[in-house]
């Protein structure tokens, strides 16, 4: 027959692992909740609020090299965010299991207590193995609580890392959006400027050929005033032989 001693020992011992091991266990989860909070940084896209108001001043190479490095930020974030989502849900597994333990232990405790209770050999002490068993099941209540309570809470955040996740992709789908309009405005100055390039090229090979042909009409013209100049020398010259000869 087991002595009451040795009863009193097996529950202390049961008790007390049961306690340890909760108590890990809500610690654990408090701390993968704390830090699965705490390194969220939502990232901010410089220059879009001046594009989006129509100021043309942006630098538009750094600020699609800025959204191309806050995408890339907000993917390491996002796998972050998705690796603490699951280490939670391990967590919230891991918790359910050491309930089931708990109870399983206590199912055989139970068992345990029923099998003795035809061993005890006065009232007194089987009082003394009921208020044993009535303060264990009141720990273990108020630890079942404990971990009802830290379940909450690992919801809560796990809601809000899920809010996080859904606010990364709209961020990372209206960049995407902000680039593709930054590219199309880029290829539509870079035609302008292509074709400005080309009227320019234009214009300068207009400009040489009409200076080349102003400078062909301009010696045209000195040929012509030399030529008139020649000739009116000539009637000059003529007029004066032929008033000589009259003198004569």
């Amino acid at each position: 027959m087991m002595s009451t001693q040795t009863l009193e020992k097996h529950q202390t011992d049961i008790s007390f692992d049961s306690d340890q091991q909760m108590d890990m266990t809500s610690l654990e989860i408090q701390q993968v909740s704390e830090t699965s909070t705490q390194d969220l940084v939502m990232p901010q896209i410089s220059g879009l609020e001046a594009l989006k108001e129509g100021t043309f001043t942006v630098d538009l190479e750094k600020t699609i090299s800025d959204m191309l490095l806050v995408i890339k930020n907000m993917e390491a974030q996002l796998e972050n965010v998705l690796s603490i989502n699951a280490s939670l849900e391990k967590e919230v597994n891991v918790s359910k299991d050491m309930i089931l333990q708990l109870k399983n232990e206590k199912s055989q405790l139970q068992s345990t207590i029923q099998q003795l209770e035809s061993q005890m050999p006065s009232k007194r002490e089987m009082q003394i193995q009921i208020d044993h068993i009535s303060e264990e099941k009141n720990q273990a209540i108020r630890h079942n609580r404990d971990l009802q309570m830290d379940n909450q809470q690992m919801k809560k955040d796990i809601q809000k890392l899920n809010d996080a996740v859904n606010t990364f992709e709209e961020e990372k789908i209206d960049a995407r959006m902000e680039i593709d309009y930054l590219e199309v405005q880029i290829k539509s100055q870079q035609i302008t400027e292509r074709k400005y390039h080309e009227k320019i090229n234009a214009l300068r090979g207009e400009k040489i050929a009409l200076t080349d042909k102003l400078k062909s009409l301009q010696d045209e013209l000195k040929q012509a005033y030399s030529d008139q100049f020649k000739a009116y020398q000539d009637v000059k010259q003529n007029r004066q032989k032929q008033e000589e000869g009259h003198n004569g």
